[in-house]
């Protein structure tokens, strides 16, 4: 249900941006807003630009609920944004394959090469999930350091101390 929320929301906004591309209508966009924001279906940020130019910036919904309180969003509301950035790697991954910088047959060894099974591990086993890499988000103590920043190294120094979960390609875990 959650991401039929988001999908309507998504194809609700780039219709509004495309219709209004020559004129922005705020306030149909603030009427959009309000509400989502009023029938609490939605919370984010959003802001138009256009040639470097900030035309309309909003934020709705909290940045932090609790059963104490519930902190309102701001236009500079930072999230977690989780797996919604598996979209933005495999459009830039297929940007890669259409320059014929890469292929869905590329494996791992190439950039990562100290990583279980990166012989065997091919870019598209990675976008279809089936590396076998172990999954350490399932791992007791996620929560706790998934707070604090890790540099590539270091998340590169995790992910190859953990056995892997499958031989690549043997079967898909999310």
């Amino acid at each position: 249900m959650k991401k039929k929320i988001i999908i309507t929301i998504l194809f609700t906004a780039l219709s509004i941006f495309s219709v209004f591309s020559q004129h922005l209508n705020t306030a149909k966009l603030d009427s959009l807003f309000n509400m989502l924001d009023a029938k609490n279906k939605a919370m984010g940020s959003a802001a138009i630009m256009k040639n470097g130019k900030l035309l309309y910036q909003r934020a709705i919904g909290y940045s932090y609920i609790s059963e104490n309180s519930n902190i309102e969003a701001t236009t500079n509301t930072k999230y977690r944004i989780g797996s919604i950035t598996k979209m933005f790697t495999a459009t830039m991954v297929f940007q890669l394959i259409e320059e014929g910088k890469i292929t869905l047959n590329t494996t791992l060894n190439n950039y990562f090469p100290d990583l279980p099974n990166a012989r065997k591990i091919t870019i598209g086993d990675l976008l279809d999930h089936r590396s076998g890499l172990h999954n350490i988000t399932s791992e007791p103590d996620f929560k706790t350091w998934r707070t604090t920043p890790k540099t590539e190294g270091e998340m590169l120094s995790i992910i190859a101390s953990e056995k892997p979960d499958f031989q690549p390609n043997e079967k898909a875990a999310y």
